[in-house]
């Protein structure tokens, strides 16, 4: 009989950009049941069951209870051999019931930590709600050394492992590379002028990811009559965001997709404006993709990103080094192309998907033996 694995995770969107190339590695040995909240396009993936929960990413306290009764009831139901959670609600719901009902393996994969630029009283809850999350699972993984470094220094146990080089399932190179047909097409498609520069970010959309200052910065390169358009690709997740995005007619703005490769074969440059990454996933994309970055001096994007070489990096809310970071990228062709180059040779030498996935598989055997 397979032995029987649980992964919950807070949302569908973290299931595809993160953990189907493991989902398809492991379902050819194990038992798998994935547990996640739903889109209306829903998950399938054959010979998985997959269930949906009605996680927020949000404190919200009747409704934490209820999910964690359900797990509760849901693990003792099953008797899983495994569970591996992901994204902090997820892990504190999935690590209480998991002790509780004493599953014999109990992972967790820390992806960025919420509360590395909050204050005072939220910051020490949610650092609580993470350590706690530790001291329940028996297996602990973050994605990123630099993520690692970050969580002993802030008193997390040196137990924490990361493996290989980091991120969670890192890049399939063949799909995200440079496509200069693909580039053509789309420009066309978004009637994009041959002389118009485009900037891609490509994630989340709320006041986290610094979408702010990119729309500040726009503006800045706009008034000072430069030819570029951003586009946006991801869910909005605040509503005065969205409003100021909708309006602004030099930005294009896509809802999440399963295939995003495109997109970054379309762009010339990508930014972002993050306060905070465990890893920085879409980074590395872009990295393979050929594309140079603009991104903010964090510790989750330390791993990838090396100033001079292969970006421009800035401290969050440093707009006027974000505005000249842009105008340099956008006059300097040539810095694009080498940035673009060593960004990809980055990605081809430490962070393959193919690597990844024996890893994980590894891990999961060894734990499974």
């Amino acid at each position: 009989m397979k032995k029987k694995i649980l992964i919950l995770a807070t949302s569908q969107v973290t299931i595809e950009s993160f953990l189907l190339p493991h989902i398809k590695k492991l379902k050819k040995k194990y038992d798998i049941t994935i547990l996640t909240k739903l889109n209306i396009n829903r998950l399938i993936i054959s010979d998985v069951k997959i269930f949906n929960i009605n996680l927020d990413r949000k404190i919200n306290v009747l409704n934490d209870i209820k999910n964690l009764i359900y797990l509760y009831n849901f693990l003792k139901l099953n008797n899983f051999n495994f569970i591996f959670t992901i994204t902090p609600k997820a892990g504190l719901l999935g690590m209480l019931s998991a002790f509780v009902n004493k599953i014999p393996i109990r992972l967790h994969i820390f992806t960025g930590q919420v509360w590395s630029n909050k204050n005072f009283l939220y910051k020490y809850i949610l650092k609580l709600f993470d350590k706690l999350i530790m001291k329940l699972s028996n297996e602990t993984l973050c994605d990123g050394k630099r993520q690692r470094e970050f969580l002993i220094e802030n008193s997390f146990s040196k137990k924490i492992k990361v493996l290989g080089n980091g991120s969670i399932c890192g890049v399939d190179t063949n799909l995200f590379k440079p496509n200069k047909k693909q580039k053509l097409n789309l420009r066309k498609k978004f009637k994009i002028k041959n002389n118009e520069v485009v900037f891609l970010y490509v994630g989340r959309i709320n006041k986290d990811k610094g979408i702010n200052n990119i729309l500040s910065t726009l503006k800045l390169l706009s008034d000072s009559n430069f030819k570029c358009r951003f586009i946006f690709v991801g869910n909005h997740e605040d509503e005065n965001l969205k409003h100021e995005i909708k309006k602004n007619k030099k930005v294009i703005h896509v809802n999440h997709l399963r295939n995003i490769s495109k997109f970054y074969q379309f762009a010339d440059i990508y930014i972002t404006s993050s306060y905070r990454e465990g890893f920085g996933m879409t980074v590395a994309q872009a990295m393979s993709s050929g594309l140079p970055v603009i991104g903010t001096n964090i510790y989750g994007l330390k791993d990838l990103l090396k100033n001079g070489r292969n970006c421009i990096t800035y401290e969050p809310d440093d707009l006027n080094k974000l505005y000249l970071a842009c105008c340099k990228l956008i006059e300097n062709e040539k810095l694009r192309k080498k940035f673009g180059l060593l960004g990809r040779k980055i990605i081809i030498k430490n962070f393959q998907e193919k690597d990844l996935v024996r890893r994980f598989e590894n891990f999961f055997k060894l734990k499974l033996s």
